[in-house]
């Protein structure tokens, strides 16, 4: 999605070589005796640390580039540093949960398993809890150093430039991620690490995470510690934490950390890949909006329009695969009739990440004109790991840029696209079928679990669209919701602002 870590790592220019460059078990070494010494980070069998910070939502913010909306994380950790497990308890605040909330709940990694308990009961955690919990405990401050030195592969890189200074850069594989560890040149402190890894959201392809330290500290045993940890996603700023609290080698509860043989033999059954990637499109969840107009309901919602020369897809979400699924669905549907255009209509991530299908297969992509930084990055994202059918045969993006209204088709199913141009729908586009006074609103309009609509702010700037654009609208429908009386949206409105 964004600029790669490169832009905050210059690589130096190789510079004459006047003696044997070190090795990089020898940086490693040097790197070790620096924070303590080999000993004294073995002497490090337990960790309880609280911490404070910070995350950005990068991915469904206003704009791609930010400013980010900005969840608040209190975290509490119960590390067991020689048996390898951890125990996280976490609490967050933003803006739609004032109040903190997840006290109470924990999560529990071990050599080969995650689970969460909540009120006593555990159940099987995500995959993606098990590989952030390995990694918390693997590549710890305390324990990077001598994973590093200790990778059968470990070798040396060229030296990069980090905040002004030279850092030497020592790589070795790490569960199967290419990791590199920078070592600051004037005092052999590590000063950042950067993982280049499959993108667990599943729309990037290889990503790099780097982690920078700062802020080190001396702890009881005579080890430096990093109070401050600071993350990017490609280059861009993901989140910041700050040590709070921080005890060594205190006694620790074994029970607390103890998965259920039951809850583990679940976690290993569980499917490899979850979370968004893991979403199947069910063609069986269809409701008719009208003649030749069909909504499929999901996670994130898909709909098709029937045109006399073809077809229109609304929205291309989640990604390749899962839009390789709705395009075998209108095969079926509409044997031998064409997909003439698909429509995206916002930038987040969920929405555009099935994009990648519709240019392999040669398919007109109508969008916003805001949106084509991020809709271009996401089509050179590299897929070489896990290529999909761009990757395997690469092919130019057929891209109209909406800045204005637009029209696809002609007659009583034509297709009037307009940009929201609101505050908050800034990146989205709305579509809007005249003969059916029907509006689809992107990701404007919405409703929570309680039957009350996500912030009536959102539905106010859709009113606003359709009175700037003079639209005769009787029903909406939308990226998270099903058809729905505009009536109902005046009523919410209207209650919001207390009248």
């Amino acid at each position: 999605m964004f600029p790669t870590a490169a832009c905050a790592l210059a690589v130096l220019a190789a510079a004459p070589q006047t003696s044997i460059p070190d090795s990089a078990r020898a940086i490693a070494t040097r790197a070790i005796d620096a924070v303590g010494g080999e000993a004294a980070l073995h002497g490090i069998a337990s960790l309880e640390i609280e911490s404070i910070g910070h995350d950005y939502f990068i991915d469904q913010s206003e704009r791609p580039e930010g400013p980010f909306i900005v969840t608040y994380l209190s975290t509490s950790e119960k590390r067991d540093v020689a048996g390898g497990r951890t125990r996280i308890e976490q609490q967050q605040r933003f803006v739609l949960s004032p109040d903190w909330s997840g006290g109470g709940t924990a999560t529990i990694v071990d050599a080969d398993s995650a689970a969460i308990v909540r009120a006593g009961r555990y159940t099987p955690a995500g995959r993606q809890a098990y590989e952030d919990g390995r990694e918390r405990l693997e590549l710890a401050p305390e324990r990077i150093l001598l994973a590093a030195r200790a990778a059968p592969d470990l070798a040396t890189a060229p030296d990069v430039l980090l905040h002004g200074i030279r850092q030497h850069v020592i790589a070795f594989t790490w569960r199967g991620r290419r990791a590199r560890l920078l070592i600051d040149s004037h005092d052999n402190v590590p000063s950042g690490l950067e993982l280049a890894a499959p993108d667990s959201f599943g729309i990037w392809g290889i990503v790099r995470t780097t982690t920078y330290y700062s802020l080190w500290t001396l702890v009881p045993g005579g080890v430096r510690y990093p109070l401050q940890v600071d993350r990017e996603w490609n280059g861009v700023t993901k989140s910041s934490t700050t040590i709070t609290k921080i005890a060594v080698n205190q006694p620790l509860d074994a029970s607390q950390f103890t998965v259920p043989a039951d809850v583990k033999q679940a976690f290993l059954a569980s499917p490899v890949v979850t979370g968004i990637p893991a979403l199947r499109f069910d063609a069986a969840k269809a409701t008719e909006l009208g003649p030749g107009v069909t909504q499929f309901s999901g996670s994130w919602n898909v709909a098709f329009v029937r045109q006399p020369d073809g077809l229109v897809v609304i929205e291309a979400p989640i990604g390749s695969s899962y839009s390789a699924a709705v395009l075998a669905e209108a095969e079926r549907r509409y044997p031998g009739v064409r997909v003439k255009a698909v429509i995206t209509t916002s930038d987040a991530w969920p929405h555009l990440g099935g994009v990648r299908e519709y240019v392999a297969r040669g398919i007109p992509v109508y969008a916003l004109d805001l949106n084509r930084p991020i809709l271009e990055r996401l089509l050179k994202a590299d897929y070489g790991s896990t290529p999909d059918a761009l990757a395997k045969a690469p092919r130019a993006a057929k891209f109209t840029w909406v800045s204005g209204k637009t029209v696809i088709g002609e007659g009583a199913m034509r297709i009037e696209i307009y940009p929201a141009h609101g505050e908050n729908g800034e990146r989205m586009l709305f579509a809007y079928l005249p003969s059916l006074k029907l509006l689809y609103s992107s990701d404007d309009i919405q409703k929570q679990r309680t039957g009350e609509y996500f912030m009536p702010e959102y539905l106010s700037e859709v009113r606003d669209a359709v009175t700037r654009y003079r639209l005769d609208v009787d029903r909406i429908f939308g990226m998270h919701i099903g058809p729905t009386p505009w009536s109902e949206i005046e009523a919410t409105i209207a209650k919001a602002a207390g009248r």
